[in-house]
């Protein structure tokens, strides 16, 4: 049973002071005031260079050196500037090039025509930006990037390099990761200092490094993995997006430890070990994660490069106990469902109100969808992302299973902090017939309409039938007043919907399949949706809307169902 008390968070004046002393934290550890804390040595050689896991495109290095910038989905023509000096379009535009992933494509070019050009880029940084700390350049995961990307492509850009930029090279790749050491003790505990400490701990070994400090770092990394990696392997901001993220730093920073001849940290391996069962069970049939909190467009090329390594064996199990998500898989069909509630502070920033939302896929199709995240990242598509409507669920009028507000005194990727929130989800294996499935139910409407609303999936043994229920039910005798609540499902932009004679049934067609969908207790439409995680940005799609009002209905069931072969 869900927990019969609304979860409220710390109020607005309380976070909001926290968040400006911890700015002010950060100011005295790593603003400018300390910047004569960053002189110290250069270092004469490179001990190591980590690899890189991450797909390139030797196309986009030719973009470069034509001037043109593709980065978050906008584009700067540059022509012969530098596009330090351009303006930004966006501030991922801004935080993708100054974080220099991109320096791989010129990399996998290996022409000396790339060679000097990427050197000729990294000291246009180093002049515009290598001192100015209050810079965004310096944001705590675009340093971390960038120290791993010029740590990972070293060898590359110092090839045939004149003594002159080899020593601007080495000093401020230096004084970034003194910076970022300082840095990271004024930040709280978050997926971003995680990358900060797994980019301290590569460049621990890569860079001559006393010994005292490598070994601190190491046990920095281990304490900040087993507090943000749970036991089932998800990221405790329950963002599936950050899994493959991490993996990706953290496969090359094992293979550092072993090619220094020292012995890898057990929570790193033990870390890595969980994460890959999470990653795949959070994959839908096409190879895209599932779009719960902050997902938004899959990097499938990504999720494969690191997935190829996957050496695990044995599955995760259906339910994720401490992640929140129940998969059921059968035949060709899976379905992936939010079982799990929201944390509190930084950890729900990417967090959405999608309490019992799910997605199904089939074969190589997704059919039934929550709306994502704006790969571009416009923040007016933010709230709408965050609320229960944009994620397959019932909603109660206009109002979310979750709050959220935002904070001005956050870092600018944090700045939305869950406010309210439902209770622990009581979640049950539920068997119908030879289907097999769960129930859960959540009290995120128990406080604003006196409500439980609960939620049933099951699939089939073949994948050809999903069956479930929604209800909404008081907690107990006390009268609650009449609510109109609407029962969503959202589908994919390829899928095409059209009704049918039957009462409240329609099909779906998807790549040569086709779905019957039927709901039983209330009226259904077709209505417009926007899906917001498409590559080019949100993209016009349908959802199926049941009309549920409450008392009068009190349940309704649905199913999909696999139409010929």
């Amino acid at each position: 049973m869900a927990g019969s008390r609304w979860s409220a968070q710390p109020g607005y004046l309380g976070v909001s002071l926290g968040l400006y002393w911890q700015r002010f934290r950060y100011w005295l550890q790593a603003g400018s005031v300390s910047n004569w804390r960053l002189v110290g040595p250069v270092p004469a050689r490179l001990l190591l260079s980590p690899s890189c896991l991450r797909p390139s495109d030797p196309l986009l290095a030719r973009d470069f050196y034509q001037g043109r910038f593709t980065f978050a989905g906008r584009t700067v023509e540059a022509g012969s500037r530098s596009p330090f000096h351009a303006e930004p379009p966006s501030a991922a535009w801004h935080g993708e090039l100054h974080g220099f992933r991109w320096i791989r494509h010129l990399a996998h070019a290996g022409t000396d025509l790339s060679a000097s050009q990427a050197r000729a880029l990294i000291d246009d940084w180093i002049s515009e930006h290598g001192k100015r700390l209050r810079d965004p350049a310096y944001d705590l995961p675009i340093t971390a990037s960038r120290i791993v990307s010029w740590l990972q492509h070293a060898r590359f850009v110092l090839r045939n390099s004149d003594h002159a930029f080899y020593r601007r090279f080495m000093m401020s790749l230096a004084r970034q990761v003194r910076y970022l050491r300082k840095a990271v003790r004024a930040q709280p505990e978050s997926i971003d200092t995680l990358h900060a400490v797994i980019a301290l701990a590569i460049a621990s070994l890569a860079l001559p490094t006393r010994e005292r400090r490598r070994q601190r770092t190491a046990r920095l990394l281990e304490t900040m993995l087993k507090r943000q990696i749970l036991p089932d392997g998800g990221h405790v901001s329950r963002n599936p997006a950050h899994l493959p993220e991490l993996l990706a730093d953290l496969l090359p920073l094992a293979q550092c430890y072993l090619a220094a001849s020292r012995a890898v940290p057990p929570e790193l391996v033990r870390a890595i070990d969980r994460m890959f069962p999470r990653l795949r069970a959070m994959r839908h049939v096409d190879g895209h994660l599932a779009l719960f909190h902050g997902a938004g467009f899959s990097k499938t090329d990504l999720i494969a490069a690191v997935l190829r390594l996957d050496q695990t064996e044995g599955g995760s199990g259906a339910r994720a106990v401490q992640s929140g998500y129940y998969r059921l898989e059968a035949g060709e069909t899976v379905v992936i469902a939010d079982t799990g509630t929201i944390p509190t502070g930084i950890d729900g920033t990417d967090c959405h109100a999608s309490a019992l939302a799910f997605e199904m896929s089939s074969r190589r199709s997704r059919i039934v969808v929550n709306l994502g995240t704006d790969r571009l990242q416009r923040s007016e598509y933010g709230p709408i992302a965050r609320a229960t409507a944009a994620h397959s669920t019932l909603s109660i009028g206009d109002a979310s299973s979750a709050r959220f507000r935002r904070f001005s005194g956050a870092p600018r990727r944090s700045r939305w902090r869950p406010t309210a929130r439902p209770g622990p989800i009581g979640v049950d294996d539920w068997r119908n017939g030879e289907m097999t499935g769960f129930t859960a139910s959540h009290d995120g409407y128990l406080r604003p309409f006196g409500l439980i609303h609960e939620r049933g999936i099951a699939v089939a043994p073949d994948g050809r039938r999903v069956d479930g229920f929604d209800q909404l039910r008081p907690p107990n005798r006390r009268r609650r007043a009449p609510v109109e609540a609407m029962l969503r499902f959202h589908l994919h932009p390829a899928v095409r919907v059209e009704p049918t004679r039957a009462e409240n049934t329609f099909v779906l067609h998807v790549d040569g399949d086709r779905w019957a969908f039927r709901a039983v207790g209330a009226p259904a439409s077709v209505e417009q949706s926007l899906y917001l995680a498409a590559v080019a940005g949100p993209a016009p799609t349908a959802q199926i809307v049941v009309a549920m009002a409450w008392p009068d209905v009190e349940r309704v069931s649905w199913r999909f169902e696999r139409l010929g072969d």
